[in-house]
């Protein structure tokens, strides 16, 4: 019962806190009624090169536009995906037991009506897959990997977009 009072009183001046700070979230609706998920709907992605560029569009157009995409977009994201891999935890044989994947995503959203580059940067994704002496199993596990990276880059795709739309007037 203690503990109750002094946490309670820490949350309202945490909220209090935040509030006069600036703080918003991020999906909310603004003072006009806007909303970021709206705005989000707007971006139209362009095509991305090679597999795991296709897997990643696709996750990405998902998270964005899950209503479907608008015939007249305002915006557009440009991405460049590479990926990489390097061979880790090698045995007495000198034969690699575990792959580290790195995805990297350089990223433009820009407006269409004025070409005004809204946001830019490089996000990366990077996960782990065990080889095995199973071909078969080896590659599957690096398809999974590819999988969980494509879907990790387009969540911070769709994140950095989020951000550059509610910061824009």
């Amino acid at each position: 019962m203690k503990l109750r009072v002094p946490f309670t009183v820490i949350a309202l001046i945490a909220l209090t806190t935040l509030s006069a700070c600036g703080f918003r979230p991020l999906y909310a609706e603004d003072r006009r009624g806007q909303s970021t998920a709206a705005d989000m709907s707007q971006v139209e992605v362009t095509l991305i090169n090679d597999r795991v560029g296709q897997i990643t569009r696709n996750l990405l157009i998902e998270t964005l536009t899950p209503r479907g995409q608008v015939s007249n977009p305002a915006y557009t994201l440009d991405v460049d995906v590479t990926e990489s891999t390097s061979e880790q935890g090698f045995t007495k044989d000198n034969e690699a037991t575990i792959a580290d994947y790195l995805l990297s995503a350089n990223y433009q959203l820009t407006r269409k009506t004025d070409a005004k580059i809204l946001r830019k940067g490089t996000v990366r994704a990077r996960t782990s897959y065990n080889i095995v002496e199973s071909d078969f199993a080896s590659i599957e596990a690096e398809k999974a990997a590819r999988r969980d990276a494509a879907r990790t880059l387009a969540q911070q795709l769709a994140n950095q977009v989020a951000v550059a739309l509610r910061a824009t007037p």
